[in-house]
């Protein structure tokens, strides 16, 4: 004679709902109960959500495919702004590099003007 039984999961807050039919065990010569999975309770309504009726988790594989679609769209949106603060420090450094070559052209004009009064040999940076 199956009864329902409500198991109450205090981690997630759901309850679920089993069939439950007791089994005499010879080892421990007592009944111990065979459950059934049915679904879970609806929390407001009190109405019962049946399962899908299958056995287990769902495979794993169609899951992946699915967060890795978004986990790869992800990773392309971060490796584009990676890409644009890289040209963009580039692009400052470039300058900045003409700007330091612009100033060693200014001294080494200096230096050879000073060894030119001087009559010392020419002097290199």
């Amino acid at each position: 004679m199956p009864t329902i039984v409500q198991h109450y999961d205090k981690k997630t807050g759901k309850t679920r709902v089993y069939e439950s039919t007791p089994h005499y065990d010879p080892v421990t010569k007592q009944s111990r109960p065979k459950r059934k999975y049915l679904g879970t309770l609806d929390s407001e309504t009190g109405e019962l959500i049946p399962s899908s009726g299958r056995r287990g988790r769902t495979s794993s594989s169609r899951n992946v495919t699915t967060t890795e679609e978004g986990i790869a769209s992800a990773k392309i949106t971060d490796l584009q702004k990676t890409i644009s603060e890289k040209e963009a420090e580039i692009a400052s450094l470039q300058s900045e590099v003409e700007a330091l070559k612009a100033t060693i052209r200014s001294y080494e004009k200096v230096c050879a003007s000073i060894s030119n009064a001087l009559g010392k040999a020419p002097c290199v940076l």
